[in-house]
């Protein structure tokens, strides 16, 4: 009965962890997934504003027409950073997903096994006829 015991307690004490696993990893997950969307977010609104900087036309002399020419260079070239680092982020973002995956398939079998692990037990334990080494209850 102890070996029993000693077992259904490490089943639990896994299924704990594993729940513990699967809770971080949910929540990196969460953090990946904020991260791209703001980086995308980010990459969008400067690529507008390249195109809009490049559309404008209202320079009055060749200084204004060269400090929209580079501003607009530079726009772009943020908006280049920014679509780089919103794939990063997106693969990293797919990396937790995945992790997130497997700690939920790792949980869900460490649920299986404890509850097999449990019905067995009680499997064996309604096999076994218990005896009482004495008399139990009031005295007649």
């Amino acid at each position: 009965m102890t070996s029993d015991k000693t077992r259904l307690r490490r089943a639990r004490l896994i299924e704990r962890v594993r729940s513990a696993e699967q809770r971080k990893a949910a929540s990196e997950a969460h953090r990946a997934e904020a991260i791209r969307l703001k980086l995308e977010q980010l990459s969008e609104r400067t690529h507008s504003l390249a195109q809009l900087y490049a559309l404008r036309d209202t320079a009055a002399d060749a200084a204004d027409l060269r400090g929209a020419a580079i501003l607009g260079a530079h726009l772009r070239e943020l908006g280049h950073t920014a679509s780089r680092q919103a794939s990063a982020a997106r693969r990293e973002a797919d990396d937790r997903l995945a992790d997130l995956a497997a700690a939920e398939r790792r949980l869900q079998r460490a649920e299986e096994s404890r509850r097999e692990l449990h019905r067995s037990i009680l499997d064996q334990l309604g096999r076994v006829h218990f005896t009482p080494a004495r008399k139990t209850g009031p005295a007649r």
